[in-house]
């Protein structure tokens, strides 16, 4: 009995050391002191060059957390702009404990001032091709996984989502072969309380080519096993100032068969 209460002893301070350990190391360790290494590993991971700007800042317990600004990745040589993406800030948050039991929990994901720029050179050669190539086995891998997930949805067992919000997003597309430039500005989504047993509500905007669009409405539930079954969904569209687009119906595993059933009214 001294053996199993000594041992239940032990367990639980290395467990409050640990938690300890947790919550001072982010206030305690310098991370703008290892910013070199971590754009190094990213630069290697991406094949591409990334700077971090600003300042990053991360937590442990209970949230998970890292926030940074001002990054910057870069294009291959020949492309016109020095970046394929820029990012003003970036936050992420999410519950540590729960990670363990696949319950997935996000406080938030703010992703703002991001700037993506698509370039397709004469010859044919896109800035984004080649992208992560550097870890070919960790790309194999990714595929292999998600082709198993297709057949059995998302392997989660819930699923709580507090905010995602994108806002002052900039997409542009420029094909030199065909000399078109397309720009897609002031790109907003916000997403909020998030649940698997409830229909989640959306809102997006954006201007194209300087013309209005807007997406509003909810999609879901979407069940215990995300992206496998019916998943409904209404929205309304609305661009230029002058089109109206009711968009109703469902959509049928969308991880595997891809398919949809929908009803659309237009009005002017």
């Amino acid at each position: 009995m001294k053996i199993i209460k000594w041992g239940v002893i032990a367990i639980g301070v290395v467990v409050v050391l640990l938690l300890a350990t947790i919550i001072i190391v982010p206030h305690v360790v310098d991370v703008q002191k290892y910013k070199p290494q971590i754009e190094k590993m990213a630069s290697e991971a991406t094949g591409r060059p990334l700077t971090l700007g600003g300042e990053i800042k991360i937590s442990l317990f209970p949230w998970v957390g890292v926030s940074l600004a001002d990054l910057h990745l870069g294009n291959p040589p020949g492309f016109k702009d020095k970046d394929l993406l820029t990012v003003k800030s970036f936050e992420f948050r999410v519950k540590l404990l729960p990670l363990l039991t696949k319950d997935i929990q996000v406080k938030k994901l703010l992703l703002d001032g991001a700037y993506l720029s698509l370039e397709k050179l004469k010859d044919g050669r896109g800035n984004w091709e080649g992208l992560g190539q550097s870890d070919r086995k960790a790309v194999a891998q990714s595929k292999k996984q998600s082709s198993k997930e297709s057949a059995t949805g998302l392997p989660i067992k819930s699923l709580i989502v507090g905010e995602i919000a994108i806002t002052n997003g900039v997409l542009i597309w420029e094909d030199h072969a065909v000399e078109v430039k397309k720009e897609i500005s002031a790109i907003n989504l916000r997403v909020q309380d998030v649940f698997l047993d409830k229909p989640v509500h959306l809102a997006f905007s954006a201007d194209v080519d300087g013309q209005p669009v807007s997406l509003k409405g909810k999609v879901g539930p979407l069940g215990k096993t995300p992206g496998k079954g019916t998943i409904p969904l209404d929205f309304v569209l609305k661009a230029m100032n002058q089109l109206n687009v009711s968009i109703k119906g469902k959509l049928v595993d969308p991880l595997s068969k891809q398919t949809f059933d929908l009803n659309l009214n237009i009005s002017p």
